[in-house]
């Protein structure tokens, strides 16, 4: 996978990591290519190889619930295709890209869920930003810059939520976390937002710390962050 170096998404980028009242906020908002690098071939090769094996055994099983689990229960489609299986070496390479001192070549398809509704999305992220932020990020300029560079009304949504120990953060004193990604198949790129809560005690550092912050807004007079009511995500899913 290609990181897309864009400016736009470095200024949300900042915007996302702070500290809220009783934890830090640190999120991502990154946009890959499906453009494989060599690291990304060896992936590949060996996700494939392991479906090809299972498939096999699960051929030759006499359990009917087994073949049915094989070709049916994943957020990716029948794993006997192939279109299924490469979105989910996608979504893991896009993993291994963003964190490289971690290794996601052992996650399964079933450690991900296809969430149905683009609203019901950007509605959780924006409580949560609106939430913890208290008015510092304008909801509505960040999905509009993302959309900008995705189509997000075209993009199938997935969702990764780990345990502590299986979490990038798991080390940070990770209190909560959310994490999706979001796949255009016909431009090709995935976008990869992330949020994750952690105690004030940990050590991480924000790497785009002295980027632009034009994607802040402030807080109104009252001190409560503004209400999220924009036509443009209310209908995204029509």
């Amino acid at each position: 996978m290609k990181f897309l170096e864009l400016a736009e998404l470095d200024a949300i980028n900042n915007a996302l990591s702070f500290d809220a009242d009783d934890c830090r906020i640190h999120g991502k908002c990154e946009i890959y290519t499906t453009k494989s690098t060599g690291s990304d071939k060896k992936l590949y090769k060996a996700i494939e190889t392991r479906c090809q094996e299972d498939m096999l055994a699960f051929s030759s099983s006499k359990s009917p619930e087994v073949a049915f689990s094989w070709t049916q229960q994943s957020p990716f489609g029948p794993l006997d295709q192939s279109s299924s299986r490469r979105t989910f070496m996608y979504i893991v390479a896009t993993l291994n890209a963003s964190h490289p001192d971690h290794d996601f070549s052992t996650l399964q398809p079933t450690d991900f869920y296809k969430e149905p509704l683009l609203s019901r999305v950007l509605d959780s992220v924006n409580a949560t930003i609106n939430g913890m932020g208290r008015g510092r990020i304008s909801v509505n300029k960040l999905w509009e810059t993302v959309d900008r560079h995705i189509n997000l009304s075209e993009c199938n949504i997935y969702s990764y939520t780990p345990d502590s120990d299986s979490d990038p953060y798991g080390d940070e004193a990770l209190i909560w976390s959310m994490s999706y990604f979001f796949f255009n198949k016909n431009m090709k790129r995935m976008l990869y937002f992330s949020l994750h809560g952690l105690g004030k005690e940990g050590t991480y550092q924000n790497q785009y710390a002295n980027e632009d912050e034009s994607v802040l807004t402030p807080v109104p007079e009252d001190g409560e962050p503004s209400d999220f009511e924009d036509d443009w995500v209310a209908n995204m899913d029509e």
